[in-house]
């Protein structure tokens, strides 16, 4: 490096250095303490991120994401603050799973316990849209407000499954994924063109079970009986004044008189406060028993957390080393009393999968690990769980898929025909070829992938059966990659209690002793980055993630092979 390079980026550090440290002394200054009465503000209008990283930036732009383990923190003080008066959510659109909805109720349910008041309002539930997901949340406030304009598309859930394999048959490209059980539907992505009658089976199994616990939360929100809801459920879509009508709504309200209402409901002494700002100037030293918090989200792969850039499992990254590090770091911190393992993953790589459930029941040898399964742990994601003293998940969680699978494209009509691309071809080793995308596999080869598969599938229900204490026969009779909503996991034992995060926490309490009044001080893993730490990693990033891609397309194009996600893996089931 020159000595002109060096000085230009020194320069360019001690700059950096300067507007955090400005960024924090403006946010300090402009943040006065909190009014002695208090009306908490949520508002819903993006993803909602398990745990999004700290930024003395955002409040100042007035960007202010929230996660779900900050809002969760803020609805637990509040409802123990005197000062809040009420919550009022704003719902512009909910991005999250059916899991997550069900947390959210749980926490306004718990403001609501406190006998603080909770009133929600949506400009529209759903605009030509369903607006399930959104109308749920809102249903557990005591209020529900909608625009005179808007409407409620409360209209039932709807699952839906592509199928590739008429695209690969125009392409020219043969598939063969063969697994292990009848339910391990990942790989018909490939090779079906609808439903087999297991596929449509399970599929159903979850609708209904789905459907079941949103009529029921909705029926208990509304002061209104199941069979009430699903007949209105059948009559919809509704217009705002029929919605009012049906009882499904209180009032049509545009935001600015919903939120004057609010005030001068507290004869206007009440201030709003928003979930971000009221965290954070309530952040103090926590006193108390420490319990660790490890996260693990995305696709499980060896390496470090990040994204991934295949496109059958786009999207973030839960790596093994950084997890396996985590579980390591907390073991190796004093006075960690327990640890909450908080999973939301479709599972991915059984190599993966293993090293993170290993260390992690490492530290199960020392202190109590409760489990906490967000809106996916299935496959890997179930793996991982294994060990643990506790599984707690959500009623609404999808896991289980307890089964394997591979696969094999051959592509060379595609290449040859299509492209016009050939290959030149040379093996040493009968089976140096097992693994590429130009050939079929031979009957041999076959006979090698199979034996693959009934080891990981073997394993995978041993480890099953040792953790929670069955019979191989009786995990096999539930595996075969059956995959089930968290109620119905609770009923074949693979789950131990129902709930969310706060549960799981009072279960990780419970084994180590600690009374459920005392106050526990919660400690992140993987250890988030520093807000420098971050800006100086973020350097260059989108040219890595560019080569990243890029590296991605140029060995699919040097060798003619498409990776798959991993074979203890679920693609998403999405619910609308």
């Amino acid at each position: 490096m020159s000595k002109r390079s060096w000085i230009l980026g020194l320069g360019c550090l001690t700059l950096l250095i300067g507007l955090v440290v400005g960024a924090i002394a403006i946010r300090l200054m402009l943040s006065p303490k909190l009014p002695s009465k208090i009306i908490l503000t949520v508002r819903l209008n993006s993803a909602i991120q398990e745990v999004t990283p700290e930024d003395p930036f955002a409040e100042l732009m007035g960007e202010t994401p929230v996660s779900l383990r900050k809002l969760r923190t803020a609805l637990v003080m509040a409802a123990e603050d005197d000062r809040v008066a009420g919550v009022r959510l704003r719902i512009d659109q909910y991005v999250g799973g059916f899991a997550t909805a069900q947390e959210i109720r749980a926490l306004l349910a718990r403001v609501r316990a406190a006998e603080k008041w909770t009133a929600a309002y949506l400009d529209t539930v759903g605009e030509f849209t369903p607006g399930n997901l959104e109308y749920y949340v809102a249903s557990a406030c005591d209020e529900v407000v909608v625009n005179p304009m808007g409407d409620v598309n409360l209209i039932g859930l709807s699952l839906r499954s592509p199928f590739i394999r008429g695209t690969l048959d125009k392409l020219g490209v043969r598939a063969e994924f063969p697994g292990r059980g009848d339910y391990k539907t990942a790989r018909f992505f490939y090779t079906q063109t609808e439903f087999t009658p297991e596929h449509s089976e399970m599929l159903g199994w979850l609708a209904d079970s789905l459907m079941d616990q949103l009529v029921e939360g909705i029926a208990s929100g509304r002061g209104l009986e199941p069979d009430e809801i699903r007949n209105l459920i059948d009559r919809g879509p509704f217009f705002g004044s029929e919605a009012v009508q049906a009882g499904l709504i209180d009032e049509l309200e545009d935001w600015g008189a919903f939120a004057t209402r609010l005030a001068e409901r507290e004869n206007n002494r009440a201030r709003p406060v928003g979930v971000v700002a009221y965290v954070d100037r309530n952040a103090g030293f926590e006193f108390g028993p420490t319990i660790a918090v490890v996260t693990g989200s995305g696709t499980i792969l060896r390496g470090e957390n990040g994204e991934s850039y295949n496109p059958l499992a786009p999207g973030a990254v839960m790596g093994s080393d950084t997890l396996a590090r985590a579980w390591r770091q907390v073991r190796e911190t004093s006075g960690v009393r327990a640890a909450v393992f908080r999973v939301d993953s479709p599972g991915g790589s059984p190599v993966a999968s293993e090293a993170i459930r290993i260390e992690m029941e490492r530290t199960a040898e020392s202190i109590p690990v409760v489990v906490s399964m967000s809106n996916v742990a299935a496959s890997g994601g179930y793996w991982i769980a294994c060990g643990a003293q506790r599984i707690v998940a959500n009623p609404g969680t999808q896991t289980g898929s307890i089964g394997v699978f591979t696969g094999h494209l051959n592509m060379d009509t595609f290449y040859t025909e299509k492209l016009g691309v050939t290959f030149g071809r040379l093996d040493r080793g009968a089976n140096a070829n097992i693994y590429g995308g130009l050939e079929d596999w031979s009957d041999a080869q076959r006979a090698i992938v199979d034996r693959q598969l009934d080891r990981i599938y073997d394993d995978f229900v041993q480890r099953v059966a040792d953790s929670r204490d069955m019979e191989t026969q009786a995990v096999d009779a539930v595996g075969r990659g059956r995959v089930f909503t968290g109620e119905q996991a609770l009923e074949h034992g693979l789950v131990d209690v129902l709930g969310g995060f706060d549960v799981a926490l009072e279960e990780a309490k419970q084994l180590a002793g600690i009374g459920p009044e005392v106050k526990v001080s919660l400690v992140e893993y993987p250890r988030p980055l520093s807000f420098l730490q971050r800006i100086l990693e973020r350097q260059g990033s989108e040219d890595i993630h560019l080569k990243a891609a890029q590296k991605l397309l140029r060995d699919s194009w040097e060798t003619g092979v498409v990776t798959i996600p991993g074979v203890v893996w679920m693609p998403p089931i999405y619910v609308r």
